[in-house]
């Protein structure tokens, strides 16, 4: 009777151990690509198991009737129920490594995935098939340039219109390594485009310049256009900074950002203001750019603030000089336009107010969107007198003239 008890026991504990330990979850597959990849794309495929972990997985390509083995990958098997192995791992599978060990073609394709668990008692494992469809494209979207002749000066913008095919998804002017955003031509055909560039004050007349277009696959294809550039002889200025002066803008500008912090002395902080913020603010500008409305917003010429003289013009070198010793050197991204103190200051034309506020070393500034990647700056306001948002006409008021920021004297920064 003993003997039956205990083998009872044994038998008990060994099924409720098997219980415990018994692997009954099977593998999860998860996927990260296009739905259309190119040459250059990548696949990467997520195996995971929360059980006893991976035993084997491997990953297949079918196209048509052909079926092929690109990636197997087995991993070390587990002799007792309570070990447990690795529990996920990733593969980045490369389009062109399957051009070579698949002989993927153009077209559609699917990838399969099987994933085999640990499994228990050596015999019994939990298995996982899982696929996709994609299609592979390599053939770069189509160009062609419709405008004839381009003519833009160091420090510039010019504009081009050019047609893409269908399966582009983005186009656009790349100017060495800056890229500007091709938009569709209001009331045009649809595969016209426009895009607006510039070449940097900072970039040399001899920068290569391409369209460039881009579809779903990220397959790029750019080609080059006729244009005529103009270098032009910027301006270099000396810019004595007094203990008035820095006492005058330095606290307010501090006041009104988080992004400087004071330092032991005025000259610190001017310093800091005028290279870190500087730089920052600008950044903030350029993103405002890259989110301009995709259609023309505006219909008549550009015009300049009424009676005012141009005191500094744009892209001027400015070589700054504290108690007779130079301390920075900066460049002036702007116009300075003079008129009488507190002047109202109005809308170069029909736009969209997408900044109005405080902004580091423009002051209180207002910036218009135009639309198809052209906006106007207008910075060192004593007010403002639009809200962001807001639809503005060419010679709407838009604030009144003054010195916050980094001014010595009330005028515009346009």
């Amino acid at each position: 009777m003993k003997k039956l008890v205990v083998l009872v026991v044994i038998v008990v504990g060994l099924i409720g151990y098997l219980g415990w330990t018994w692997d009954g979850t099977s593998p999860s597959i998860t996927w990260k690509s296009s739905p259309v990849i190119g040459k250059k794309a990548k696949i990467d495929v997520d195996v995971t198991d929360t059980g006893r972990g991976l035993r084997s997985v491997q990953v297949s390509i079918r196209q048509g009737k052909d079926e092929k083995a690109v990636l197997t990958r087995e991993y070390p098997k587990l002799s007792w129920p309570w070990q447990k192995g690795q529990g996920g791992d990733r593969f980045t599978i490369a389009a062109e490594d399957l051009l070579k060990t698949a002989a993927l073609k153009q077209g559609d394709f699917e990838i399969l995935v099987k994933a085999v668990d640990q499994a228990n008692l050596l015999a019994f494992d939990n298995t996982t098939e899982a696929k996709t469809n994609l299609r592979y494209d390599s053939r770069p979207p189509q160009l062609a340039v419709l405008s004839q002749q381009h003519y833009i000066r160091q420090g510039g913008c010019e504009a081009i219109l050019y047609r893409i095919s269908p399966d582009a998804k983005a186009s656009g002017v790349l100017v060495g390594q800056n890229s500007f955003v091709g938009y569709p031509v209001p009331g045009g055909p649809a595969d016209s485009r426009i895009c607006v560039f510039a070449l940097s004050y900072d970039q040399s007349v001899d920068t290569p310049m391409f369209i460039w277009a881009e579809d779903q696959a990220g397959n790029r294809a750019q080609i080059n256009f006729w244009k005529k550039v103009f270098p032009t002889a910027f301006r270099k200025r000396d810019m004595p900074i007094t203990d008035t002066f820095m006492q005058a803008v330095v606290p307010e500008i501090l006041a009104h950002t988080d992004e400087v912090t004071e330092k032991p002395t005025l000259i610190e902080s001017y310093l800091e203001i005028n290279r870190k913020l500087r730089k920052s603010n600008n950044d903030q500008i350029s993103a405002l750019g890259r989110a301009s409305a995709p259609q023309r917003l505006w219909s008549k010429p550009f015009i300049q603030l009424t009676n005012s003289q141009v005191e500094a013009v744009f892209a001027d070198r400015r070589t700054y000089f504290y108690n007779g010793k130079q301390v920075d050197q900066q460049t002036h991204l702007g116009f300075d336009l003079a008129t009488s103190a507190q002047n109202p200051v109005e809308s170069a034309n029909d736009g969209t107010v997408v900044y109005a506020d405080y902004l580091g070393i423009y002051g209180n500034c207002v910036i218009v969107d135009h639309g198809l990647g052209l906006q106007s700056l207008y910075g060192h306001l004593s007010s403002i007198e639009v809200d962001k948002g807001q639809k503005v006409t060419a010679g709407q008021t838009l604030g009144r003239t003054g010195q916050t920021g980094l001014a010595g004297g009330d005028h515009l920064h346009f």
